[in-house]
């Protein structure tokens, strides 16, 4: 009954976190299968600050001619 449960927990992972199966089975396992407590460690470890990785591209809409 157990394994029915937490396939269907990875599931739910899967479809909630955009994360592969293995990754989902793999943090739900480390939290014990505190399927809250495992999501909020996939969005900690995803979670890059905004202004490391995007910037701000500025185009000018009328180039000189």
């Amino acid at each position: 009954m157990d394994e029915l449960k937490h396939q269907v927990m990875i599931n739910q992972f899967v479809l909630t976190a955009g994360c592969a199966a293995d990754q989902a089975k793999q943090l739900l396992q480390a939290a014990h299968w505190q399927f809250e407590t495992a999501l909020s460690a996939f969005f900690q470890e995803t979670n890059i600050p905004y202004g490391h990785h995007h910037q701000m591209v500025s185009y000018d809409r009328n180039p000189p001619v």
